[in-house]
Formats: C-alpha cells, structure tokens, sequence
C-alpha cells in the first residue's frame, strides 16, 4: 500500500493494474491518481466522502475517480472485505487518451444500472481478479481485455463528464500538493508537529493550506494528523515490550489519555483492553478464543483471496 493517505500505487504484476482484497475495519481519509473500483463481498460499511456519505453492502459497486477523497468504516465489528481493482490514469492511454480526462458522476453504480448489469460488471471484476492472481500465461491479456469491456460497460451505463485539459492540470498540482503534504506528515507525525510548519514548507498561509486539506480530504490538520498517529500506534499495540506511555512517545501522543479516547472511539474499549484482546487472538489452536480483534486495514494475500472467492463462487455461474 502508499507510503502516506496520498496514496502510491504499485503496479508490480502488471502494468496500469492492481487487483487485492481489502478487509477493512476502517481506513483514513484519502486518494489516489487511478480509478478504484470496489466490489463489497462481505460485510457492510459507511463510505463518506466530501458532500456525502452512505452504507454499502455485499454485491455493490463502488467506483471512485482518480484525486476523489473517501474514507471507508466497516460497520460491524468484523472488517468488510472489498475487491479493489486500481486503474491508473495511463491505462489505453495510447488509443484513447481521452479516458484520462473521463469523471464519473455516481460512486454507487448501483444507482446508474440494473440489477442484471450489476452483475455482469461485478463477474468482470472477480474474472479480471483470478486472472490476474493466477500468474498462468496470457493472463496478461486476459485481464487487460475485461478491464477495457469493464470500462466500456460504465462509460455506456455510468453518467460521466470529460473535464478539460486546464482542470486536469489544475488537479494534478493539487495532487501533488497533497502528495508533499501527506509524505511530510508521514516522516514527521511523531513530532511535535503544526500546521504552519507545513504551509512554511509550501510557500503559502496557514489559512490557505487549513482549506486546502478541507476541501480536499474532508478532514482538518489536527485530525489528520492524530488519524495518522493512531494508525500508527495500532501497528505498536501488539509489541507487548512497549508500555503504553513508551507508545505513545514513539507516535507523537503527549500522554495516553488522548490515545485512549480513540481507541473507545474506534474500538469501543481502551488500548489496554484492546491489547489483552490481541493477547487472547495469539493463543494456540484449540483455546477459548473471543470474537477476532478488529484492525484498521489488512490486505488479503493473492492464494488467500483466491481461496476465499472460489469457496464461495463469488461471480461465478453456479453448474
């Protein structure tokens, strides 16, 4: 995944594409350059996003636009599981380059098609995923041709406008400014950090940058950077070496007061419930154990998510 809430894609098996499952308990506020198309296979969640904010379940369709915030939070004590395929920007670029500059109007495409055609885009989508997971020859073209079909599917069913050359630019400067913000934020969260030493090191007011991450992330400084540090200090929790207070030093908490009022926040319980939690997950096979403890954010390994598709025949014709 990125290296901050602006989010860096990797394109290691091909190209232009990702494909993973995500199972989320609740992910921050954030963008990317591609297209996200999500598909919920399990569990339900409230997606908001800068106007709006709704509840998805199983077999809806999310399709979110390159630089469009969203934030996602399962709404059960069990992570939902999305398939995500990412589409950069880039993709058929050289025999139609006027799909970069493509902005759909619906993030629920639920709500711009029917019933049989959401179901023909989500087989395209769990199609295009076990190709790209099968690592078998040709594979390659296979999932290039369902993505091209998939996109030609929504262009067909899914209201859309073609922003002009001048708002593309305009964009990409604002996401670039989001990118240095975020990455600064990232290498810096554990300090004593304020928003005018960020707007110093972009040339402009504390004002100016205090709408800028308004506008564009549906969130203020502060509770950015405090997601950040939470975020930061889950990863901590489970390293039963560290005390509480030593956690909180290493994330930029001043004590654990504030720590603790995100975890009942988050969690429902304090960050030392929520460690005698993950203590009890780690007992051997055959043990007592409690209802899963609840994580921000895991992604599925490729023989994982496979696995779990096919035991269920998620967008599969059942013989």
């Amino acid at each position: 995944m990125g290296q901050s809430e602006y989010e860096f894609i990797h394109y290691e098996t091909m190209r232009h594409l990702q494909c993973f499952v995500n199972c989320i308990s609740f992910r921050n506020a954030h963008i990317h350059r591609a297209w996200e198309l999500g598909l919920v296979l399990e569990g339900s969640a409230r997606i908001r996003m800068k106007e709006d904010a709704f509840q998805v379940g199983p077999g809806e369709l999310l399709l979110f636009n390159p630089n469009q915030s969203h934030e996602i939070a399962s709404l059960t004590p069990q992570p939902v599981k999305i398939l995500i395929i990412q589409v950069a920007v880039h993709f058929c670029g050289d025999y139609m380059p006027a799909l970069r500059r493509v902005e759909f109007e619906r993030v629920r495409v639920s709500e711009a098609v029917s019933a049989p055609a959401l179901a023909v885009l989500a087989r395209r989508m769990t199609d295009t995923a076990r190709s790209f997971w099968s690592g078998e020859p040709y594979s390659p073209l296979y999932c290039v041709a369902q993505v091209c079909l998939l996109f030609r599917d929504l262009l067909l069913r899914v209201p859309y406008r073609t922003i002009s050359d001048a708002e593309y630019s305009s964009r990409k400067k604002k996401a670039d400014r989001i990118d240095r913000i975020t990455g600064y934020i990232e290498e810096h969260y554990y300090e004593p950090l304020r928003l005018s030493d960020l707007a110093r090191a972009e040339g402009v007011t504390t004002a100016y940058l205090s709408h800028f991450l308004r506008d564009n992330l549906n969130i203020t400084f502060q509770d950015y950077l405090n997601i950040t540090r939470f975020e930061k200090a889950l990863q901590l929790i489970g390293d039963g070496g560290l005390s509480l207070l030593d956690i909180c030093m290493e994330c930029g908490f001043s004590d654990t007061r504030y720590l603790n009022k995100l975890f009942v926040q988050r969690f429902g319980c304090s960050a030392r419930e929520y460690r005698a939690r993950l203590a009890r997950e780690d007992r051997p096979a055959g043990t007592m154990r409690e209802e899963p403890v609840p994580v921000s954010e895991r992604v599925m390994s490729r023989e994982e998510a496979q696995a779990w598709l096919e035991a269920r025949e998620w967008g599969t014709e059942k013989r």
